[in-house]
């Protein structure tokens, strides 16, 4: 998107909520997002950092009045720079506090309370938890302060020190000095420190020089090509947005599963109404419905995609049941992985089940659907075929001398006429079958009625006609019995693919939530 949309704005009573707007445009959003936001007082430069973050001049209004063009919250969604497969979500929020007041670090306590105020709402686990607070670091962001107009040195103690390192110095807890007016001060003002250093536990400090000397220039920031501002200011800028890029990770709603545009505007929704209503969230419930909704699309989906690529590859009937069973098992196992990606937090196994269930619906009605679909051509053929050998019995035609072996060459020829046709489907040899068995009553009584027979040669033939009509029975048992361990064996197939599947995530979910473990620890002891 070229321009920024208001993501969270406030209503008419006062109260936050969010725009449809944006919250359409985010649930469109299917890959892994990175979320950056800014914060800080009027007019300080926030919407030009987060236009540079854009890779573009404009998007963000810079404005050059003391009045705000970021009223709530802004969003811009662009593909992410140096992550290929990821949206990146820039949130630039309106000013806080008074441009008259001192600027500076403790401008930062308006920040602060809106966290503790979030942290009041917004519970991490549904039960009662004294470390709940203790949580809040795993789910947090890098926080990054940025701080302009630098002229000071950075040294401590008459001793040099980096950037990060004057930001640790300056969240280290303070002693009032002035009594009691001055103690209220301080301590307003370390807790803040002690909010900025509980939440986030990753920080980091970049200071930026003076962009230009000329006024006219940073009123119309904007408008000026970087070759008018400071190189060093340039370049402070460029390091800032390659440490967004490399470090700004992937949002996650818990440790294993990454948070997309729909699922951050859902917990955009779910956060809004409750801070706005002054009812506390559970990270932990909040998580729980949007895996419902997610699953439930999952399911949708992964079924869906079976039955649009079984109609779109199977041409009905098929010519035999290995053809369509191959094809719904290469649908079903597309059909599987899509559930597999999307799913998440299905720990009872319940959408899982659901998806198998519809699944299996689904395939048995394209088999119904083949086997009606093959029999009723197959009976049209047959019928097509026979149709002289009808003629002839509705005549009686065959009840002369020599008239058994007319008609078993009559039946001969239809059974290789009728092989020869192409395309029968799985019904083929079950509806030759039951035309044989029809003619069997017919065969007997014109074979009595054959003169030309003897009595001996009546009851051999006789013997045959039970020896076929006994392979008959046989050949059908047979063939059913092959159907169903066909389709028995493409059910171990399934089975062993969804063991498989499932094997993969939770492997996959493991490694993932070790190194979210080894980043967490890592966090801790840096």
């Amino acid at each position: 998107m070229d321009l920024p949309v208001c993501l969270i704005e406030n209503s008419a009573d006062g109260k936050m909520q969010v725009n449809a707007e944006a919250i359409n445009i985010l649930s469109k959003i299917t890959e892994p997002v990175v979320v950056v936001a800014i914060v800080g007082l009027y007019r300080t430069g926030k919407s030009y950092l987060m236009n540079k973050l854009a890779g573009s001049q404009k998007g963000f209004d810079l404005g050059a009045t003391v009045q705000a063009q970021t009223k709530g919250i802004w969003m811009r969604c662009l593909p992410h720079p140096t992550m290929a497969g990821h949206t990146l979500v820039l949130l630039d929020t309106e000013g806080l506090g008074d441009v008259e007041k001192t600027l500076g670090f403790f401008s930062l306590i308006h920040f602060c309370s809106y966290v503790g105020e979030m942290a009041e709402l917004i519970k991490v686990k549904s039960n009662d938890n004294d470390d709940d607070e203790a949580e809040f670091d795993r789910h947090f962001p890098i926080f990054i302060w940025a701080v302009r107009d630098v002229t000071l040195k950075l040294e401590f103690n008459g001793k040099p020190i980096t950037e990060d390192e004057y930001l640790e110095n300056a969240l280290m807890l303070q002693k009032a000095e002035n009594g009691q007016k001055g103690s209220a001060k301080v301590e307003r003002r370390n807790k803040c420190r002690e909010c900025i250093r509980m939440y986030f536990k990753e920080r980091k400090c970049f200071m930026f020089d003076l962009p230009t000397a000329d006024k006219n220039v940073l009123q119309n920031m904007d408008e000026v090509s970087d070759d008018q501002l400071s190189p060093v200011f340039m370049v402070q800028t460029r390091k800032f947005c390659d440490y967004v890029y490399k470090n700004a990770g992937v949002k996650y709603m818990d440790d294993v599963h990454q948070v997309n545009g729909k699922s951050l505007a859902h917990l955009a929704t779910m956060y809004t109404h409750a801070i706005s209503s002054s009812n506390a969230a559970c990270m932990e419930d909040v998580v729980t419905n949007i895996s419902v909704a997610e699953n439930t699309v999952a399911v949708r989906e992964a079924t869906q995609h079976y039955e649009n690529k079984m109609k779109e590859r199977v041409t009905l009937p098929t010519e035999t049941l290995e053809q369509i069973l191959k094809l719904s098992e290469e649908c079903q196992k597309e059909a599987l992985k899509i559930f597999m990606k999307r799913s998440f937090k299905d720990n009872d196994r319940q959408f899982q089940k659901q998806f198998l269930e519809i699944i299996e619906q689904k395939k048995n009605e394209f088999f119904q659907k083949n086997d009606t679909e093959s029999q009723a051509h197959c009976e049209k053929l047959i019928k097509t075929i026979s149709k002289d050998l009808q003629n002839c019995l509705d005549q009686g035609s065959y009840v002369t001398s020599g008239g058994y072996q007319k008609f078993k060459e009559e039946m001969q020829r239809i059974e290789e006429k009728y092989k020869n046709e192409p395309r029968k489907g799985t019904k083929a040899e079950e509806v030759l079958q039951k035309f044989k068995k029809s003619k069997e009553m017919d065969g007997i009584t014109i074979m009595k009625s054959d003169k030309a027979l003897s009595d001996q040669q009546k009851k051999i033939e006789e013997e045959k006609a039970n020896q076929e009509k006994r392979e008959l029975q046989r050949k059908m048992e047979e063939n059913q019995r092959s159907e169903e361990n066909k389709k028995m064996e493409h059910q171990r197939r399934i089975f062993e693919e969804n063991f498989k599947e499932m094997a993969e995530k939770i492997q996959m979910e493991t490694r993932v939530m070790q190194k979210q473990l080894q980043d967490s620890l890592k966090h801790k002891t840096t």
